[in-house]
């Protein structure tokens, strides 16, 4: 996972915000589908990783209330992956609209703005999030979940399959490249 990990924080060290919100978002699919491979199951399985490894990152303390519950989060990933989006479609809305992502120097995260009205007019309700510190919670979350799962065999074999970008110079199967 360290490669993963390694270049959201690159990207957010870049300033490239795009990438890293996106592979932060991919974080939950890649692991929950090393612990339960095959098609289908996207949906469930993403749900139920973050469930237990991002929402309690994004719950209050407080009072309990859950900025980013699970299923808004495979909400929004399937809105950004597949249309660029940070809007919820409306028949999977349930407290919030959309997520407002802000860059860090914002400074404004785990804003939840719900029920406004402006000139008698209701305001979707949102999230707003700074980009920097959601994309760092859903590294850690998969860090995390990676030493939790070091002594599982199965898994190991299914993360021997990621993908890797080879270097200049690497050898496969006795032939090397570049």
């Amino acid at each position: 996972m360290k490669r993963f990990t390694d270049a959201g924080r690159l990207a957010l060290k870049d300033g490239n915000l795009y990438a890293a919100l996106s592979l932060a978002l991919m974080m939950p699919d890649i692991c929950a589908s090393l612990e339960d491979p095959g098609q289908g199951k996207s949906q469930r399985r993403y749900v139920r990783w973050c469930k237990k490894w991002v929402e309690p990152k994004f719950t209050s303390p407080e009072d309990g209330h859950i900025f980013v519950t699970a299923e808004d989060c495979y909400q929004l990933r399937c809105s950004l992956i597949h249309s660029g989006s940070a809007t919820i479609a409306p028949d999977k809305q349930r407290a919030i609209s959309r997520f407002e992502f802000f860059e860090p120097a914002m400074r404004i995260h785990l804003v939840s703005v719900q029920g406004a009205v402006i000139n008698g007019v209701p305001q979707p309700s949102f999230v707003g999030l700074q980009t920097d510190l959601f994309s760092e919670e859903m590294f850690r979350g998969a860090e995390e979940w990676d030493a939790a799962m070091i002594g599982d065999a199965a898994i190991q074999s299914e993360k021997a399959k990621l993908l890797v970008i080879r270097l200049k110079g690497t050898a496969i199967s006795g032939i090397r490249f570049g």
